[in-house]
């Protein structure tokens, strides 16, 4: 066990870090654990003397059989976890780049004041939280409904004096919130088919456990059926889905993938596949009772890891060179060229009542398009807008340019205003890591794409270095909404 300092947004947490015993090459769950009102302070030893908390996971013979990563902050006297959430989820996003863990499994728990911290960090960012298990904590019943993916199970006893099980809960910590039973329901009611409660009958804590009844950990971390299901948890299969409209849905994955399902009368039609572990078929056949059929924007493998599913895709055979690529990292794509059903400008997809129009718009790839709905308004960019130029096959920005002015005269038509831009990578656009602002794809997006597009070709812009490259320096520069990553030898 070491101690870590914690710093973001101006904040500063110290934290014990215990790493288990690392392997070559292999990553490891971490489970993040949020103590109660009684160990704050300045000295972590109480925040590790607390048992059963942070001992439940570094215990020899779990460790044995669940190698992980277990992270223990400790808040500063007479605070609560409520002012440091942006920095716990910024240290989700940043600790799986210093150490050897799985961004898929990370786990988080806490009681009391660290359960309702729990609740807080599951409404913060819940696209990061493979599953989650606070004790007898409160939550914000609506806000907490932005966690109706993610898998929790909770603990509370039914004669908790001090944080009721249920109904209104003013924490003399500040915080306002309703007890677990509660925010449990309101998690039910949003969606939420991975969710589970244990309620211990009044009485039980003392009389089989021996502790005062707000003492519910003592019981939750020696429910092995809960740990273990805890670590069954993880994101990389795991499918999250919206309504966009009445037709079309959005649908995640674990890497911030965008995939998008538009329904007509006769089909359906799923535009990217992503790069999830799981079935994209089969869950966009949750959605929709119309036959499915598949679209790929391009050729790349968190696009089309999944074509394999289908007997046939609509896709550009100009990105065809692309594909023993998406199949030398996943050998079970077997997707054969006479399978992809070429796809260019001015084709449609009949849906039946709604129809699909082609865009070609190269850059990213040589054969990257974009899809037109109409119907619903929508215009389905793949990566084309929120750019990676100094990929393999990448073409010249001049050429990106000049198809980027054929999309702008296109839009300028009747019939084109008012579309929605939807992205490859929703979540990325310009808002995947907390604090980010959100900025979406939109016409001011293309606009500024054009702008940067000039600017970069005349010499006019500044340019950082970018620490993603395919064998060749990479590039970073961006114009107002829009931004690039390039090579040089696409700078023509």
């Amino acid at each position: 066990m070491k101690t870590i300092e914690l710093k973001a947004e101006g904040r500063c947490l110290n934290a014990a870090l215990y790493e288990p015993a690392c392997a070559a090459g292999e990553k490891y769950p971490l489970v993040l654990f949020l103590h109660g009102a009684g160990e704050r302070g300045d000295d972590i030893e109480k925040v590790l003397d607390f048992t059963p908390g942070v001992d439940a996971f570094t215990a020899p013979a779990w460790q044995a059989e669940h190698p992980c990563f277990v992270l223990a902050p400790q808040c500063p006297a007479g605070q609560s976890w409520v002012p440091y959430i942006g920095l716990l989820a910024r240290m989700l996003y940043a600790l799986p780049r210093e150490y050897a863990i799985d961004e898929c499994r990370i786990y988080v728990t806490g009681v009391s004041m660290g359960g309702a911290g729990t609740w807080a960090l599951l409404t913060a960012c819940p696209q990061k939280i493979a599953a989650a298990m606070p004790v007898c904590g409160y939550a914000a019943p609506f806000a907490v409904r932005a966690a109706r993916h993610v898998p929790v199970w909770a603990f509370h006893a039914a004669d908790d004096p001090v944080v009721p099980v249920t109904g209104e809960y003013h924490s003399p910590h500040g915080a306002v919130g309703v007890g677990t039973r509660m925010a449990v329901s309101s998690l039910r009611s949003a969606g939420n088919r991975d969710v589970h409660y244990t309620e211990y009958p009044a009485g039980c804590m003392e009389k089989d456990w021996g502790v005062h009844p707000h003492a519910s950990w003592a019981a939750a971390y020696r429910d092995g059926r809960a740990l273990a299901w805890l670590f069954e948890k993880s994101r990389r299969g795991r499918y999250e889905a919206e309504l966009i409209c009445p037709g079309v849905f959005y649908i995640e994955d674990f890497n911030d993938d965008s995939m998008y399902l538009v329904e007509g009368r006769e089909k359906a039609l799923l535009i990217d596949t992503g790069l999830g572990s799981g079935d994209p078929l089969a869950f966009a056949k949750t959605l929709t009772a119309q036959p499915v059929e598949l679209a790929v924007t391009h050729a790349h493998l968190d696009h089309m890891r999944h074509s394999y599913r289908f007997e046939r895709f609509y896709m550009s055979k100009k990105d065809l060179p692309l594909l023993p690529r998406v199949q030398d990292s996943f050998p079970e794509n077997t997707s054969a060229p006479e399978q992809v059903v070429d796809i260019r400008e001015g084709d449609v997809i009949d849906l039946g009542g709604v129809e699909i129009e082609v865009f070609e718009l190269g850059g990213h790839t040589p054969g990257s398009v974009v899809f037109i709905d109409r119907t619903h308004k929508c215009l389905f960019t793949g990566d084309a807008l929120g750019l990676w130029m100094q990929v393999p096959m990448a073409l010249p920005v001049s050429a990106y340019r000049e198809n980027l002015l054929r999309l702008r005269e296109k839009l300028a038509q009747p019939g084109y205003d008012e579309l929605a831009f939807l992205g490859g990578h929703r979540r990325q656009e310009g808002g995947v890591h907390p604090g980010e602002p959100y900025v979406p794809n939109s016409y001011e997006k293309l606009e500024d794409m054009l702008a940067l597009c000039e600017k970069l070709l005349a010499g006019e812009i500044e340019a950082e270095p970018y620490p993603i490259d395919f064998g060749e320096p990479a590039f970073a520069v961006s114009y107002k909404t829009a931004s690039m990553v390039y090579k040089e030898s696409v700078r023509r």
